[in-house]
């Protein structure tokens, strides 16, 4: 039953009862005795009055069923991925409330499937890449067995084929690894904590990396400083961002310290061009120039990071206006 019907019923039926209670109150008020003569005049009554119950109630109804026609046209435009605010202004506060919720439901509804989309591409980019990476090693075993088999190998050289065999073998583990981790930061489970960050930075962080020689690890951090996070994925982004600091940064220091809720690691290094900032966060992507594939890396460690952030509704980024190595931010994302 359409709204227009239902409403044409339901205020028909009120009017009638209405209309039946107020005659029979009368005669009940003014103590007249409600004779057949006086019974017909109150069925004629209702019957005259009718008519323009029905009416009004129509009115009513076709109004009412023109509200709810555009909200149904608003939601099938969302369907269709249709997600332009609404400019509809209403009257009935009620209504309005609706169209303001249908406007919030497609705003979350295009920032989702814009990252899904985003997600796919890289996905899709990702598998290309780590495709090819694992290629080149399988060849490069493939081929150096081959040579074994033909007898193209001396037994003077095996042992350095051997080597260089087992040296792509690894390579193609920590690749895999590294794919792995990548894949369950997607799928990270959030259990935030309160985290003192001086106290967890000094202890559990600091003492698993080396920098080179002419690189300080310094802690800048106060004694109060700290952040409700994922303790684990904390320590992980912050074990790849000063892995990726140490890797670039041949002398000065690298810092790490928090200003205004925002956790910055920045070190003296090399730097990152700007356009390269948002490249970086990408899977397999290297800044790196470098041939040595051992030596590169493999360009998921931030993409890690990212991801790892991004659960715990965080951003990480980099710092385009710092001009003396490299600055990463790790900030709470703002919620609409």
């Amino acid at each position: 039953m359409s709204i227009k019907k239902l409403l044409l019923f339901l205020y028909i039926m009120a009017g009638l009862i209405i209309a039946i209670f107020t005659a029979f109150m009368t005669f009940y008020i003014i103590d007249v005795p409600i004779g057949m003569k006086m019974f017909s005049k109150i069925v004629m009554s209702i019957v005259f009055t009718l008519p323009i119950i029905a009416f009004l109630s129509y009115i009513l109804g076709n109004f009412f069923s023109k509200k709810f026609i555009s909200i149904q046209k608003r939601l099938l435009q969302i369907a269709d991925e249709d997600f332009t605010s609404d400019a509809n202004q209403e009257s009935i506060k009620e209504i309005a409330d609706i169209h303001k919720t249908m406007d919030i439901v497609s705003l979350q509804l295009d920032k989702s499937i814009n990252e899904l989309k985003e997600k796919n591409s890289e996905l899709t980019w990702m598998v290309r890449s780590f495709a090819h990476d694992f290629r080149t090693p399988l060849t490069i075993i493939a081929g150096n067995i081959e040579a074994i088999e033909d007898g193209l190998i001396s037994k003077k050289e095996l042992p350095t084929v051997l080597q260089k065999v087992k040296l792509e073998t690894s390579y193609m583990n920590e690749l895999l690894s590294d794919v792995l981790s990548f894949i369950h930061s997607l799928k990270s489970v959030v259990k935030k904590e309160r985290i003192e960050l001086k106290k967890m930075i000094d202890e559990e962080i600091f003492a698993l990396v080396e920098p080179q020689n002419r690189v300080k690890l310094v802690n800048n951090l106060q004694k109060n400083d700290a952040l409700e996070f994922t303790k684990i994925d904390l320590k992980k982004i912050l074990m790849n961002l000063l892995n990726n600091s140490i890797k670039f940064t041949n002398k000065g220091s690298i810092t790490i310290f928090l200003k205004n809720n925002l956790l910055i690691v920045q070190d003296t290094g090399i730097g990152i061009k700007p356009q390269e900032c948002e490249k970086i966060f990408q899977p397999f992507y290297t800044v790196d120039a470098s041939k040595n594939r051992l030596k590169s890396g493999f360009g998921l460690g931030l993409a890690i990071a990212k991801n790892l952030a991004q659960k715990n509704a965080y951003s990480l980024e980099c710092d385009t206006r710092y001009k003396d190595g490299c600055k990463i931010i790790l900030s709470p994302i703002t919620k609409i």
